[in-house]
């Protein structure tokens, strides 16, 4: 388990560690307070894209959503997202996503991330 290097502290910090990693995809369980909205599903993502910066810091902001879809009932407190890296135009960063609830595929979809 590896911790994400993020600006964003409790109770908006909602990616914890990174589970597995590999050039193209990365896991990371994401907790929330309290059962999430497809919101905060998203900006999970968003930080969970942090698993594949590098060590030089750097500004990331969530730009653009596309076919984002809230497809299950959220019922607890703890997730495991699964963020693929689809492509890069310039600073522009696109990700895909999919939050898991155990077995259960609750939310996805396409965001991109401004690096500044």
């Amino acid at each position: 388990m590896k911790e994400l290097n993020l600006p964003h502290l409790p109770p908006i910090r909602f990616a914890k560690y990174i589970i597995s990693k590999n050039e193209t995809s990365a896991l990371v369980r994401v907790e929330f307070d309290s059962i999430p909205s497809l919101a905060m599903l998203v900006e999970a993502a968003a930080q969970s894209s942090a698993a594949f910066s590098d060590s030089t810091k750097k500004m990331g902001f969530l730009v653009t959503l596309k076919n984002v879809k809230l497809l299950q009932k959220t019922e607890t407190k703890e997730y495991d997202i699964r963020v693929t890296f689809q492509h890069q135009l310039d600073a522009l960063t696109y990700f895909g996503f999919e939050a898991n609830d155990s077995d259960r595929l609750i939310a996805s979809g396409v965001f991109v991330i401004a690096m500044q």
